[in-house]
């Protein structure tokens, strides 16, 4: 984790299971979920298995230092993970809605991409709306099978 351009950049210092603090740099744009990630590479922890807490709060780990209202050299502890973050009974459920006020619904696991998420949508649906990326400069990228990143001078 790299201080801020600025060179002022912020800290927290986190308390592992075993006693030890680890003190992170973060910037405005740091996930805590890096920063607990940090930690326990460095004391040799699995990060799926701990949360991170600050006073009596567990911490949404999917904020950005800038949003997890956390005052510089915040003192965290990490507990154990009161639910597991990995495996197939994460699942979330997506909402698409079309251009002409329908909606489409569906639950996914957490890992899968938003490319998958778009096919299952295109394939198990009476959409036959123009993809939305069809519309755009790189428009051939829309089209069945595994998703295809256009190249920078094919922009």
């Amino acid at each position: 984790m790299a201080a801020s351009a600025s060179g002022g950049g912020s800290a927290v210092s986190v308390l592992a299971p075993n006693g030890r603090r680890h003190t992170v740099k973060v910037t405005p744009s740091t996930v805590l979920l890096q920063v607990l990630e940090d930690t326990c590479r460095r004391q040799d922890f699995n990060p799926s298995e701990y949360d991170l807490k600050f006073q009596r709060n567990v911490l949404d780990l999917s904020l950005q230092w800038r949003f997890a209202n956390l005052p510089n050299n915040a003192k965290l502890e990490m507990v154990p993970a009161s639910r597991s973050r990995e495996g197939p009974g994460n699942t979330v459920r997506v909402a698409l809605q079309l251009d002409d006020g329908s909606r489409l619904q569906g639950a996914f696991c957490s890992g899968q991409t938003l490319w998958e998420l778009l096919g299952h949508f295109a394939q198990t649906s009476r959409w036959t709306g123009t993809p939305w990326c069809a519309t755009r400069t790189w428009g051939s990228c829309c089209r069945p099978g595994p998703p295809s990143c256009p190249t920078s001078s094919s922009r």
